[in-house]
């Protein structure tokens, strides 16, 4: 339910925003299914079809992936647990090379799930050992999986995890190992040498939020930008996109302080009783 209530209310009104307001401009103002159809698609929890707000394919997937693991997790023997979870990845591993998307990101969901239950299954390395690695150890592995992203990024092409495509899953499975590896090790360094570390962490609480409402976020500052005068194909530069993340969270801000007071069920918290 932390992620379902998510799912389904900042759906509804990021499809009202772009019901009134985001599909008569920019790329959305071209001929376009029924108005009925990213409802539907919100429904069958297919993200090309949620075109109000593409992100929240993330959150089907998450949805699915947490009752996939639900359902494995209940057998006792962690060999068989670990034997449907890489059976699973393989058929995902299989299916992307076709594309194929099942219903509530489920095809996506079981791509990931080796990496998912790897963080549910060792919890006591997380709480134990982790906090022992050295900041030698820690830069070692901000290495070795900086190098392991290059190699993913620079030779896995056609990766779109939303449509089932992962490309080689080799370099694919490369490719989010060193992603975790990386930001675990900075995370490391983060809590244990510089200490202040209290504005990361409330972003990080706030990811949710900001990953259901970016999308209108964009097309707000892409509203103010026009009645300045500031050509769109702006945003499509470097230096568009770096303005377009910092406006985001500066926007973000002043309602997440709201949200988390009144509304935490919004952002996937349980309410303070």
């Amino acid at each position: 339910m932390r992620l379902l209530i998510p799912y389904i209310v900042w759906g509804i009104l990021t499809w009202i925003v772009w019901f009134f307001i985001g599909r008569q401009y920019g790329n959305d103002s071209e001929p376009l299914p029924a108005w009925w159809y990213p409802l539907w698609g919100m429904v069958c929890g297919k993200g090309p079809m949620i075109m109000h707000n593409r992100p929240l394919w993330f959150l089907c997937c998450m949805i699915s992936l947490e009752w996939i693991y639900y359902g494995i997790s209940q057998f006792s023997s962690k060999w068989l647990r670990w034997l449907i979870i890489m059976c699973l990845a393989i058929i995902g591993s299989i299916l992307s090379y076709r594309g194929e998307i099942w219903i509530w990101e489920i095809s996506s969901a079981i791509i990931i799930l080796p990496i998912y239950a790897f963080g549910a299954e060792i919890p006591s390395f997380w709480t134990g050992k982790a906090k022992n690695i050295s900041l030698p150890i820690s830069i070692l592995l901000l290495i070795i999986s900086s190098v392991g992203i290059g190699l993913g990024y620079s030779f896995n092409k056609d990766v779109q995890l939303s449509r089932s495509l992962i490309g080689n899953p080799c370099l694919y499975y490369l490719s989010v190992i060193s992603v975790v590896g990386f930001w675990f090790a900075v995370s490391i360094i983060i809590e244990k040498y510089l200490r202040r570390y209290s504005i990361l962490q409330y972003i990080g609480e706030n990811t949710l939020f900001i990953l259901c409402t970016h999308m209108s976020t964009f097309g707000l500052i892409k509203g103010i930008a026009m009645i300045c005068h500031i050509p769109l194909p702006f945003f499509e530069t470097i230096a568009g996109c770096f303005v377009l993340w910092i406006g985001t969270f500066i926007i973000s801000l002043p309602f997440t302080f709201v949200i988390n007071r009144f509304f935490p069920l919004l952002v996937g918290k349980k309410p303070a009783f």
